[in-house]
């Protein structure tokens, strides 16, 4: 793979509210990015249901400021020793534009929540904010003179698409969560010889833990087997608790014994499902790649002009999975990788060119892909560049095309594969059937000393349902053609609520902005750090300066990883279209 040399230019912002590059640098076109959930109430323990927390809300914020200081240009002495600036071509830098973004989430309380806190990080409240799509100036004025502005400040709202369980959008963000074969699979876990020797390994350590951390607890629970609960747990009290009496060691004990655990469910590559060979562990990595290479595929279609920015909110799972896919987990990087992300942690995808106008949109053979990983949202946790699929310790960009290949070898071409490799129901019928399929849902295997297969209760719900609804609609319908029966809304003004928002408001020889670490490579300082891009939409232009909310951070060096999912039994995650209410504005508005 070749490794090409560039420097890194001074932004130079050009247009209004757009950020660009000069013609002699490379030129940011899109990129993508998954973020972890932020800290979190425990889902093992007495506070379910899950919450994010103000510390969890905090990190998705600092996270944000992370992007806007790299990709809005908003720099800051926060950001300085995080990462370089590296503006997207054409974006808006001060006002959301929806149509540039692709910001993407499952419906739970606490995902919504914290894609909430990232967005007003990533595009704080603006002093009547707008761009000419969204109505323009004229927006804010008033017949009778008057002038208007959104609330708390010229809040700006993004259009986050949530996707529930039942949704097959939902499988990009957390494929192994209603995948049948993935949980079939898991149900083998204690049968691996690994497993085993990991479970006698750790007996002694949890049962020592048991009845001083985990009293509460039924000490049957207290194992290898939820490692990774019980780790989220103690961190959350290290954190939170003044009388936590937990031990600094037994907390660095419980999270290598987690992070073990997570690699045996989702990084096992030799496991598989009702196919030899397809990693069935690493069903969330599969459909992480290929969710990355669709926002890549619709930047280049629209010749860059949508999914400039892609954000996507997850849990734990596709982190694990996508690190072991793409051998980030071996050679030099395998320290990091092999370790949990901690919470607000980011993978980040840049898809750039070198040099050229960048007022014409390359072809895919002169486009380049670099990947990123942070794994923490502390103010001096750097954005750091690793080589993927083993392309050498050094080897940090790789061209579009051999990019393309690899993520399509452990990626899936569609949803309707999802479903044949998982076996699972829900949408998988209808999906199945339009690719001409024969066998539209594959028949697991049966178990030994059995001969059929038993319909789960989930399936057999999710079908009962169907044929109810169907059965009402058609008595519904005969009443209303031959009966004269009328139905209408008894509350003429009600409105559902929605999310949804307005569409407004390596190394090469002269990279002196990069330099290894650890078989990374950190971005650092270029250029002006003082830089501040400004301006109100379409037609005006100004200086902005904009100091970050520091994060918070947690009692313990080790920070808290709190997820509130049942990893063991994704079926039982409750989908809950309303969002968590953090309370006041963490941001005042910006003054010009």
């Amino acid at each position: 793979m070749a490794i090409l040399s560039v420097a890194m230019a001074a932004a130079l912002v050009i247009g209004i509210g757009s950020a660009s590059a000069q013609s002699t640098s490379e030129h940011i076109w899109a990129s993508s990015a998954w973020v972890l959930y932020g800290e979190l109430t425990p889902g093992f323990g007495n506070m379910n249901p899950a919450a994010l927390t103000p510390l969890g809300a905090q990190q998705m914020y600092s996270q944000a400021t992370m992007f806007r200081a790299r990709y809005l240009g908003h720099s800051s002495d926060e950001q300085e020793n995080v990462t370089s600036i590296a503006p997207i071509v054409g974006i808006q830098t001060n006002v959301i534009d929806n149509d540039q973004l692709s910001i993407l989430s499952t419906t739970d309380r606490f995902a919504t929540a914290g894609a909430l806190a990232f967005m007003q990080g990533l595009y704080p409240p603006l002093n009547q904010a707008w761009i000419n799509k969204t109505g323009g100036s004229e927006a804010f004025l008033l017949s009778n003179g008057s002038s208007i502005d959104y609330p708390l400040g010229g809040y700006q709202y993004p259009d986050i698409q949530s996707s529930s369980m039942f949704d097959q959008d939902s499988i990009w963000l957390q494929g192994q969560a209603v995948c049948s074969n993935y949980i079939k699979s898991l149900l083998d876990f204690d049968s691996d010889s690994d497993v085993v020797s990991a479970q006698a390994n750790s007996s002694k350590f949890y049962k020592g833990v048991a009845t001083r951390i985990f009293s509460d607890f039924d000490s049957s629970a207290v194992n290898f087997d939820n490692a990774y609960e019980l780790y989220e747990y103690a961190a959350y009290h290290a954190t939170h608790d003044n009388d936590s009496q937990i031990d600094s060691n037994d907390l660095v004990n419980l999270r290598l014994m987690a992070a073990e655990e997570q690699r045996f469910r989702n990084a096992n590559l030799s496991a598989s499902g009702n196919t030899e060979g397809d990693m069935i562990r690493a069903v969330a990595g599969r459909t992480m790649a290929t969710k990355v290479m669709s926002l890549f595929e619709d930047n280049i279609n629209s010749a860059g002009n949508s999914k400039k920015f892609n954000v996507a909110f997850s849990p734990l799972e596709p982190f694990i999975a996508f690190a072991a896919l793409s051998k980030l987990t071996e050679g030099a990087s395998g320290d990091t990788f092999l370790q949990l992300p901690y919470p607000g942690a980011t993978m980040v995808f840049e898809l750039f060119s070198i040099g050229g106008d960048e007022s014409i949109y390359p072809p895919t053979d002169k486009l380049w892909v670099r990947f990123f990983y942070r794994n923490s949202t502390g103010p001096e946790a750097e954005l750091t560049a690793y080589s993927l699929f083993a392309n050498g310790v050094n080897n940090y960009l790789m061209t579009y095309p051999d990019f393309k290949a690899a993520m399509d070898q452990i990626g899936l071409a569609s949803a309707s594969d999802w479903c044949g490799l998982c076996g699972s129901a829900l949408f998988c019928t209808s999906l199945l059937s339009n690719t001409g399929t024969s066998s539209p849902i594959p028949t697991p295997r049966p178990t030994s000393g059995t001969t059929t297969t038993v319909m789960s209760p989930a399936v057999a719900g999710v079908i009962g349902a169907a044929v109810t609804i169907a059965v009402v609609g058609i008595a519904a319908l005969a009443a209303t053609l031959l009966g004269g029966v009328r139905f209408h809304r008894s509350d003429s003004k009600q409105r559902n609520s929605t999310i949804g928002g307005f569409k407004g408001a390596e190394k090469m020889a002269s990279d002196t902005d990069i330099a290894y670490v650890q078989g990374g490579a950190r971005h650092e300082r270029t250029g002006s750090w003082e830089l501040r891009n400004g301006g109100k939409g379409d037609s005006e232009q100004g200086v902005v300066s904009v100091t970050p909310v520091a994060p918070v951070e947690p009692a313990s060096t080790l920070g808290a990883t709190v997820q509130a999912r049942d990893l063991r039994n994704p079926a039982k995650n409750v989908d809950d279209d309303a969002i968590s209410e953090i309370g006041h504005s963490p941001v005042d508005p910006r003054e010009f």
